[in-house]
């Protein structure tokens, strides 16, 4: 009896050893920690602006229309952009277009939906000069964002048109040999006409009467 006793101690203290091993090889496990994961980051692209015209003339045009492809934005904000521009006059609202009525027909007509557009009409500045400038668009909703390029050409300089001058002979061109001249009579002689046709009858009287007194004397 004395001997079975002490193998049933025994046991006890064996089974009592083996708990506790068990329960700090437990206590001592760490539990294992959840990594976090990653959120992943959405690239936002610019978005398409066009500008019609893009190349005008300095001074000269008054206007250019603007459109810009906006996202449409979440909840009840309104669908508008802005656009702004060292060429504009100032800060310019682009808003959405009206829809455009369909005409009237028997048979249905089935269209593609319009993509989301903001437009509006941007004033240039008079006094802005010849150049590149950059137009930026940004959409109210989504604070998206976009560019680009406007083109301002400079005037024409104007070419002054040469004037003709006519040139009036002041006298008429002289004859050549053979014949009297005539310029000869614009030429002012130094004897009077009526002098000379006297002279010319007296000297003609005086041949006459000298070729009688001849004839009288033979």
């Amino acid at each position: 009896m004395h001997r079975v006793g002490q193998v049933a101690v025994a046991g006890a203290f064996l089974l009592l050893g083996g708990v506790g091993c068990s329960a700090e090889a437990q206590s001592g496990a760490t539990a294992p920690t959840a990594t976090p994961t990653a959120t992943p980051t959405i690239s936002r692209q610019d978005i398409r602006v066009q500008l019609v015209p893009d190349t005008v003339q300095s001074g000269a045009t008054r206007s250019i229309h603007v459109r810009a492809f906006c996202p449409l934005p979440q909840g009840g904000t309104d669908y508008r952009a802005t656009a702004r521009s060292d060429s504009f006059t100032g800060l310019v609202t682009l808003s959405q277009p009206a829809p455009a009525t369909p005409a009237a027909s028997s048979t249905p007509v089935t269209t593609a939906a319009p993509l989301p557009e903001v437009q509006g009409f941007a004033p240039i500045d008079q006094k802005a000069k010849a150049g590149r400038y950059q137009v930026e668009v940004k959409c109210d909703g989504t604070n998206d964002t976009g560019k680009a390029t406007l083109t301002l050409t400079a005037k024409p300089k104007a070419t002054p048109t040469p004037t003709r001058t006519r040139v009036v002979p002041t006298k008429a061109p002289r004859a050549g040999g053979g014949g009297t001249a005539a310029g000869a009579a614009d030429e002012p002689s130094g004897i009077p006409a009526g002098v000379t046709v006297f002279a010319l009858l007296a000297a003609l009287g005086g041949g006459i009467a000298l070729a009688r007194r001849k004839s009288g004397t033979r």
